[in-house]
């Protein structure tokens, strides 16, 4: 098949979902002939650097005419069996300019929480059982072909020559990558709760690295008064040489505190992996029990664990640094649900499905016209603000 990936870039082109396109793309060249676009007033170099990608054209929210150009040109050039957007932009795009009659279209929704409004698909792939769902509930899809498709990481493989730091065997290292903002905040102060109740119960081995950009200041500073920043058992890690593919940084971990893609890729190393919980101070272990709650949200901080014990979640994360087996137990969860649920090789099958059983549009809908508007709005906000 010819698959013609679309993806918007507004700023830095670095989420979650170019990495997802970056992995899903890459398995999917090797058995089809694949062709990347993205477009917009940002760049991304994640998609530039991958091997199938076309060109980058950029949009402004007003350039249409030119826009339109090149995108009737290289659908007349390459003449795409599928024509598949990674975000809710560029589909609004596309289907102004591709015809949906005469065209497969697919929509991936890479996540998030469910939406207050979204413009019609008629072949939607979700990333989270959450948006799953939500979207089976809504009379609009019906007539929809909506799958569920979590698999979109490649398996991590360690530079083992890239050691900026040393590990330290005797030391337990909870590991938790993120950008240092509002949005991470709380994430962030729950690891901290987690390592002063460890150190509390004399686990003083426990340590926390901190691995992410600053993006907040202010937010930044106010964590860095922590007493156990100040002694060092919490420890931020801002350069680039820590920040530049942070994924690098799993080989100091005994066990990471994560969401979304960061769980994903910690369990593919058979780590030890907690998420955050929405209703609660410290981060929750996962197991066979409660990992469908997490799951269900994508590992956002949006988990509600329904039946969590706080009492038992802080005696099995004791129980981790201390207990060998109980360790092993819990590393070879991590693999299996990396295997079963996010590992991209598995996905090449799950996307030739889709797109066999695709559907052409019946109709424009009508009603998706302030979707788009909004589309253009989007980009030019952007654009003026880079």
């Amino acid at each position: 098949m010819k698959i013609a990936f679309f993806i918007s870039a507004m700023g830095h082109g670095s989420g979650g979902h170019f990495h997802s396109l970056n992995h899903i793309s890459q398995v999917l060249g090797n058995y089809h002939n694949v062709k990347i676009i993205s477009f917009g007033p940002g760049r991304s170099k994640i998609i530039e650097s991958n091997p199938y990608f076309c060109k980058h054209i950029n949009f402004n929210g007003i350039n249409l005419i030119s826009f339109y150009r090149n995108i009737k040109l290289f659908s007349k050039e390459f003449d795409p069996d599928i024509y598949h957007c990674f975000d809710e932009e560029c589909y609004n795009l596309i289907r102004i300019i591709i015809s949906s009659r005469t065209h497969r279209i697919i929509l991936n929704r890479c996540g998030g929480q469910n939406p207050i409004g979204f413009p019609h698909a008629y072949n939607l792939i979700l990333f989270s059982y959450e948006n799953y769902e939500w979207f089976r509930k809504q009379k609009r899809y019906n007539s929809s072909n909506v799958v569920l498709v979590p698999n979109r990481v490649k398996p991590i493989e360690l530079d083992r020559t890239y050691n900026p730091i040393s590990k330290q065997k005797a030391i337990f290292n909870f590991l938790r990558i993120c950008r240092i903002n509002s949005l991470y905040e709380k994430s962030i102060r729950d690891s901290f709760n987690l390592i002063k109740y460890l150190h509390s119960r004399n686990i003083r081995v426990a340590k926390l690295y901190i691995v992410g950009v600053i993006e907040d200041k202010e937010v930044y500073q106010d964590l860095a008064k922590h007493p156990f920043v100040r002694n060092g058992n919490i420890v931020f890690l801002n350069d680039s040489i820590y920040t530049t593919e942070a994924s690098r940084m799993l080989y100091l971990a005994d066990a990471v505190i994560g969401s979304g893609r960061g769980i994903m890729e910690a369990a593919s190393l058979g780590l030890p992996i907690l998420a955050i919980n929405a209703k609660g101070e410290i981060p929750v272990l996962l197991n066979e029990a409660n990992f469908c709650d997490a799951f269900k949200t994508n590992f956002s901080s949006r988990n509600v664990f329904r039946e969590n014990n706080e009492d038992i979640n802080k005696e099995n994360i004791i129980r981790m640094i201390i207990d060998n087996k109980f360790y092993s137990e819990l590393s070879r969860f991590s693999k299996d649900v990396f295997d079963k649920y996010f590992d991209v090789n598995k996905a090449k099958e799950k996307y030739e499905e889709v797109y066999r059983n695709s559907e052409n549009g019946r109709r424009f809908i009508l009603s998706d016209r302030i979707y788009i508007i909004k589309t253009f709005y989007h980009f030019y906000f952007s654009n003026q603000t880079k």
